[in-house]
């Protein structure tokens, strides 16, 4: 079973909005002291950057970069100070990264650009130099190698408590009942009077044999409904749609922000997931807990074993 990486590896790839400006007015600051260093709004700003940087050499998508930063904005030093503790643990521990490892991850990298001159011009445009990026590179593969060995290796989740698990939680795999929709809707912002004759003008086009696609096409203010839970419709349409026959249309219904016309294009009923199913999902939900539990028990140790403090 593959392991997730939705959870952060080893954070050394990061920007955060905030930071360059508070960087110019207060680069001397000292945010935190991890062992014998200090770690100045300058620093936290230049390794930020840096990290932003890299991101975009090694081609990351901006979903993936606003991911990433979204951590930082949660966790804020603290990230950078785990960052730091990994980064520590790997050279106390005498890790070192092979060299050819970090040639092959530099050559994928090179190969997102069209030409090797292209790939330096991306590095000049960002401020970086290639030995910054394979220095780079290498602190990320010892992360992500002292976390395997420190907290992926020690994590088991065996079949037992995946069965168990999902006996004790079967109804929130339930298949739940969803209805296919076609709509309608004309909002009222611009006025009740017109968005009702306008509504009225759609449904008489439809029920003069109009295309109900191409109608909502002129008309429609949003797109079409589509796949939707029975239990997600607001209260005040659920009992109008759930009354109309696959492949029938409701009349227009009003609504506080407009009128709808809905047509229903298909229906599935609800049923019990089968274990076989939903197995898979169980066991990255359980993986995630144990791996959560395990990290933070392992920073813990490594900050009872070191020198931190975040100043207030």
């Amino acid at each position: 079973m593959r392991m997730p990486k939705s959870f952060v590896l080893f954070g050394l790839f990061i920007l955060t909005a905030i930071v360059p400006c508070v960087a110019a007015a207060y680069d001397d600051a000292i945010l935190a002291v991890v062992n014998d260093e200090a770690i100045t709004v300058k620093d936290l700003g230049d390794y930020l950057k840096s990290m932003y940087a890299q991101l975009r050499i090694e081609g990351k998508s901006s979903q993936e970069i606003h991911d990433v930063m979204g951590q930082y904005e949660q966790k804020g030093i603290e990230q950078l100070i785990e960052d730091k503790l990994i980064l520590d643990a790997a050279t106390q521990a005498g890790m070192i990264i092979k060299p050819k490892a970090v040639d092959d991850r530099l050559e994928d990298i090179k190969k997102k650009y069209p030409s090797t001159q292209a790939f330096i011009d991306a590095l000049i445009k960002e401020g970086m130099t290639i030995s910054e990026v394979r220095k780079k590179i290498e602190n990320q593969y010892k992360g992500q190698f002292m976390v395997d060995k420190e907290v992926r290796q020690k994590i088991a989740v065996n079949p037992q408590e995946v069965t168990e698990y999902f006996n004790a939680h079967a109804a929130e795999y339930a298949l739940k009942p969803r209805l296919y929709l076609d709509s309608i809707f004309i909002k009222s912002a611009y006025g009740r009077d017109e968005a009702r004759a306008k509504a009225d003008k759609a449904l008489n086009e439809l029920k003069g044999g109009a295309d109900f696609k191409t109608v909502a096409g002129s008309y429609s203010d949003l797109p079409s409904v589509g796949e939707i839970a029975q239990e997600d419709i607001r209260p005040e349409l659920r009992d109008k749609i759930m009354a109309v026959s696959v492949g029938g249309m409701t009349d227009i219904i009003e609504v506080d922000n407009g009128f709808y016309i809905f047509r229903v294009t298909g229906r599935t009923q609800g049923k019990d997931a089968a274990l076989k199913d939903v197995k898979e999902q169980i066991y990255q939900q359980l993986y995630e807990q144990k791996f959560r539990k395990r990290f933070k028990e392992w920073m813990d140790g490594l900050r009872k074993k070191a020198y931190v403090e975040i100043k207030k």
